[in-house]
């Protein structure tokens, strides 16, 4: 993988958590106090993903960072697949809830767990 592409995951995984947090590009523009289509722009690669951009969309959307990043990242095992238990550990580590029961995760699937886990996070917060 290129770090092109890496740079794209990143932004379609950052991207996938601001769509689970239900938070416009506009609403995030206003809260980051950024001039309209920042994000879009920041998402789109036409202006460089850096590492304070995460970190500030992070932040706004309450995530902690290692959840993204161990997510970006995953520890990948032969096969790049990940033993559901050790996600589990994980997952629990940030407080968040048991995902669902499976024997193994293919990599490519975790965005799709990552954004079940941010809406069960924000549920939660929803309630307290």
């Amino acid at each position: 993988m290129t770090i092109e592409d890496e740079i794209r995951h990143a932004a379609r995984l950052l991207e996938c958590l601001i769509q689970a947090a239900g938070v416009s590009e506009a609403d995030l523009d206003r809260r980051l106090d950024a001039s309209p289509g920042y994000v879009g722009r920041v998402l789109s690669g036409e202006i460089e993903l850096k590492l304070r951009h995460i970190l500030s969309i992070l932040r706004v959307l309450e995530i902690e960072p290692a959840l993204y990043f161990e997510s970006l990242y995953p520890a990948q095992f032969p096969g790049g697949t990940i033993r559901m238990e050790d996600l589990q550990q994980r997952l629990q580590g940030l407080g968040l809830g048991d995902p669902s029961e499976a024997p193994e995760i293919v990599v490519d699937d975790l965005e799709r767990l990552v954004q079940g886990a941010v809406r069960a996070t924000l549920s939660r917060k929803g309630r307290a």
